[in-house]
């Protein structure tokens, strides 16, 4: 549940009657007013962190505040709010996020934790809670819905079901059911994704859905079975097909993917726009720090042709009311003061923001008074006794099949993350599938990284792997280790460098580790501040793309596991068909 806000309103009153004074008073602005779309000079007086008054100009007050901000002229816009995103991509723990992301804007945040979920279970999900507390940051988040996300197609470091789900939607500060990702399991009206959604449905929370390529009547009974968002759509006519049946559809732009052109061209021609928002998904740190967070999105969009105020609005009240969050989202009585000074309406870093009223960023820099006391020691989470030598990363053919073999070959797409396949028959080396001949293929290798002892190996094409290997323990949903490689020995040495550190991302050449980036924090975060860990990102993704023959983004390896997602998907106990959730034999007799 949404932890309460403590309200005086008797205090509230008496302020915006003039009969005490404020706290606050930022005058001598430009007030973009999210509810009327104007846009007119105002002032704004704040009371224990709400606003009592908005005076346009001309309005006197009776009681001065005890501070008062010089707006200098600069346009006053609510503060953005992020409606679905992953803490854990940014490799960042949630404090550190948090001062990452203020300064350019952002001051709510409704994150989705299944990534440490996958891994850790309710105690990741609570440490995200707990330590998401420490900044000025408002910072929700959703009970995991799919932990993990088919739980017959992979395995994970843990499992929940209604139960955990129930749980943690009676804690404080979890404001929804997270990305209900099997959407075929709610179509098909899974027992599993029926129990989960009614803990939501009791509680009267948001449904928060991920339904991609879903239509006609699989998108009805996804609707019908609770979920009412989408952050998935990859073209104009599945945006305007989900508008049309009452979704709400939360633009995205992010480190992994970015269909927002397409997107936009699938609502921007509608007369109304109530049911659109923004959200970020997965951005990692480098792409934060670089080029913000929210209003990275905002300034996207406008340079698209969206209206300034439109985009503004998007992020800001059309965000709160997705949420019905009535006190965020605008700048009016009764509102939250969660305020952002900007020089122009173009979504590039604000000057100022408050939030509840405090100035906790100017010109870049995180001004909040944090909770100094560190985070704890995570354990390694990254367990793998079935890998003990090289030779563990052999594709074997089966027995029989004499010197050649058709292999079901796994195609990555630069601009999509779904992949097709293709039958391609290879040579047979000593019982073991070779590659020789075929430059443009790789190998793939998913490990269970949890101790059950699961591993499987598929051929890739088009991922521009030219030698060595790289691997990461960050690996969409549930977090296995996951490895691209030309020769066996480098795919060893990056699968004892994540075993040695706890998980993270490397490469290797010659059987050699030759970049390491540590992320101990259940493999997925580093307890490093943003500009540490983008430096970071920077040296281990420009050692990856010295590996590789064309352009590579260090996020392309995270995409390969996920169950949920149409086309080829290969998880640590085999590949599978996404669309129909059943597994498929990589070799054709």
């Amino acid at each position: 549940m949404r932890k309460s806000e403590m309200k005086d309103r008797s205090r509230l009153i008496a302020a915006a009657m003039q009969k005490i004074p404020c706290d606050l008073t930022v005058e001598n602005v430009k007030l973009v007013n999210v509810f009327t779309g104007e846009i007119y000079p105002a002032s704004v007086d704040v009371l224990d962190g709400y606003v009592v008054r908005v005076r346009e100009a001309g309005q006197t007050t009776a009681q001065p505040s005890r501070r008062v901000y010089d707006g200098e002229g600069r346009y006053l816009i609510p503060g953005f709010i992020d409606t679905h995103m992953h803490c854990e991509s940014t490799m960042m723990i949630p404090e550190n996020m948090s001062r990452a992301i203020v300064p350019w804007g952002t001051t709510t945040v409704c994150t989705d934790p299944h990534e440490i979920g996958n891994v850790m279970g309710l105690s990741g999900v609570r440490f995200m809670l707990e330590n998401g507390r420490k900044s000025a940051l408002r910072h929700y988040v959703l009970a995991p819905s799919c932990v993990p996300a088919v739980p017959a197609l992979e395995g994970a470091g843990a499992s929940f079901t209604h139960t955990e789900v129930a749980e943690l939607l009676d804690s404080e500060d979890v404001v929804g059911v997270a990305e209900i990702m099997d959407y075929v399991g709610v179509y098909n009206d899974d027992r599993r994704m029926h129990e989960i959604i009614d803990e939501g449905v009791k509680r009267d929370v948001l449904l928060q859905g991920h339904s991609p390529m879903a239509s006609g009547k699989e998108l009805a009974a996804y609707l019908v079975g609770g979920p009412c968002t989408d952050h998935e759509s990859g073209s104009a006519e599945e945006v305007r097909e989900k508008l049309r049946n009452g979704m709400h559809i939360n633009l995205r732009a992010s480190s992994i993917a970015d269909a927002l052109k397409h997107e936009l061209e699938g609502c921007m021609d509608h007369r109304f726009h109530d049911n659109v928002s923004v959200c970020t998904d997965d951005v990692h740190a480098k792409d934060l720090l670089e080029k913000g967070h929210i209003n990275s999105v905002v300034r996207k969009m406008i340079q698209l042709g969206v209206e300034p105020v439109d985009a503004i609005k998007m992020a800001t009240l059309n965000a709160a009311r997705e949420y019905n969050f009535k006190d965020l989202g605008a700048i009016a009585p009764g509102y939250i003061a969660d305020m952002q000074l900007v020089d122009a309406l173009d979504g590039n870093r604000p000057d100022a923001v408050f939030i509840r009223g405090e100035l906790v960023a100017r010109r870049g820099e995180y001004l909040g008074h944090d909770d100094p006391a560190p985070a704890p020691e995570m354990p390694n989470t990254v367990n793998m006794p079935q890998i003990t030598c090289p030779e563990d990363f052999l594709l074997r053919a089966p027995e029989g099949c004499g010197d050649r073999v058709k292999v079901l070959v796994m195609i990555r797409t630069p601009e999509s993350i779904i992949k097709t396949g293709e039958w391609v028959e290879l040579p047979v080396m000593d019982g073991c599938v070779s590659l020789e001949g075929h430059d443009d293929l790789h190998f793939v290798c998913i490990a269970n990284r949890y101790g059950a002892g699961d591993k499987s190996i598929a051929v890739l094409r088009c991922f521009g792997l030219r030698e060595g290997a790289m691997a990461t323990t960050i690996s969409h949903d549930s977090h296995n280790f996951t490895v691209v490689y030309r020769d066996i020995e480098s795919a060893y040495a990056c699968a004892e460098e994540m075993k040695r550190v706890g998980g993270g991302m490397c490469a290797a050449k010659g059987g050699k580790v030759i970049s390491t980036l540590a992320l101990p924090v259940a493999g997925l975060m580093s307890y490093h501040p943003c500009e540490e860990v983008s430096r970071e990102i920077e040296q281990t993704q420009s050692v990856m793309a010295s590996l590789c023959d064309n352009s590579f983004s260090i996020l392309a390896l995270v995409v390969f596991a996920l169950p949920v997602l149409p086309g080829y998907i290969l998880t640590d106990r085999g590949m599978v068909d996404g669309l129909s959730q059943k597994f498929v034999d990589i070799f054709q007799n």
